[in-house]
């Protein structure tokens, strides 16, 4: 039932543990997305976010790479100095930020399908939502992957 207490993007994602932000590119857009964290880590849930980068990230070291197309961004990884907005938040928040370099559909959903594969089923905030890339949630406790 939808109330006025509570938006429905947060109805939706009652039952879920852990969520995964994600802008849509350009990097300094899922910034939006930190109030939102922000409200569903004090719920108890798994924040995680992600987004496909501008900046160049062929710069980063190996170990920053969890696979092709998939880098762990942290506060301390070495990179453009000029502009890297997903090592920005990870210095923000002090916690990893997953970046997508620029490709193709097909890889960058096999790469959205790497931090979600260890989780036994897959909720999504909405159809729409989930096809663009915008927001997805897990019914698992299991953590995303990080670089180690």
């Amino acid at each position: 039932m939808v109330s006025l207490a509570t938006p429905p993007l947060f109805a939706r994602l009652r039952a879920a543990r852990t969520v995964l932000i994600a802008g849509a590119g350009g990097g300094f857009d899922v910034f939006a997305g930190i109030p939102l964290g922000v409200a569903l880590r004090q719920q108890g849930k798994n924040v995680h976010y992600a987004s496909p980068s501008f900046s160049d990230l062929e710069r980063l070291d190996l170990d920053a790479w969890l696979e092709r197309g998939l880098a762990a961004v942290e506060p301390e990884t070495s990179g453009e100095d000029a502009y890297f907005p997903e090592r920005e938040l990870a210095r923000f928040l002090n916690d990893t930020v997953y970046a997508f370099p620029r490709m193709g559909v097909r890889p960058l959903r096999r790469a959205y399908r790497t931090l979600v594969k260890s989780t036994p089923s897959t909720r999504s905030c909405s159809s729409t939502a989930a096809r663009t890339s915008f927001c997805a949630a897990t019914n698992s406790t299991s953590a995303l992957p990080r670089r180690t």
